[in-house]
C-alpha cells in the first residue's frame, strides 16, 4: 500500500506550494468537507502546514483515493508537532492510512521534509531536522532574555 516514507523523499523531496497547487489541480482538487457546495480545493493555502510535509500529504491523498476515499477534506494542519488530517467519513483502512501518515509526520521535518524528530524545548512542539532545530535554538539565544 503506497510508498515507504524513505521512497517518498527520494521521489518527491520537498514540494513547493506551487508544486502542491499543481498536484491538487491535476487530481481535480479536494472537496470541502464542511461546505460541499464550494468549488474544489486547489490551493495549498487550505493546508495549515509547512512545505516539508507536502510530499507526505501528497502520498497520503494518492493512497486514500486508491482506497476509495471521496476526497472530502475538513482540515489539514499541524498540531503539537504532528500532522492532523481530518475527513468526514471513510473505511477502517482509510483511517489506518491517515494514522500512518500522522505518525510518519513525527519523523519528518515539517520545514525541509528531511528526517526529523519531535522537539519540545524551544517553546512549542515542532518536528524538525537537526539543522532546522539548531536554527530555531540560535534565534532564541539571540533574543534578549531568550524570549520566545
Amino acid at each position: 500500500m503506497g510508498l515507504k516514507k524513505t521512497d517518498t523523499l527520494k521521489l518527491f523531496g520537498k514540494m513547493t506550494r506551487e508544486e502542491m497547487n499543481q498536484y491538487l489541480e491535476s487530481i481535480g482538487g479536494l472537496e470541502n468537507g464542511f461546505c460541499t457546495d464550494r468549488p474544489p480545493i486547489k490551493d495549498a493555502n487550505f493546508f495549515d502546514i509547512s512545505e516539508g510535509w507536502y510530499s507526505l500529504v501528497r502520498e497520503l491523498i494518492d493512497d486514500l483515493i486508491n482506497l476509495g476515499w471521496d476526497k472530502q477534506t475538513c482540515q489539514v494542519k499541524e498540531k503539537f508537532g504532528g500532522l492532523r488530517f481530518y475527513i468526514n467519513e471513510g473505511s477502517d483502512e482509510i483511517y489506518k492510512r491517515i494514522t500512518k501518515a500522522e505518525n510518519d509526520s513525527y519523523q519528518t521535518c515539517e520545514i525541509t521534509g528531511k528526517p526529523g524528530k519531535l522537539r519540545n524545548d524551544i517553546g512549542w512542539y515542532l518536528t524538525l531536522c537537526d539543522e532546522e532545530y539548531e536554527k530555531r535554538k540560535n534565534k532564541i539565544k539571540d533574543r534578549p532574555n531568550n524570549v520566545i
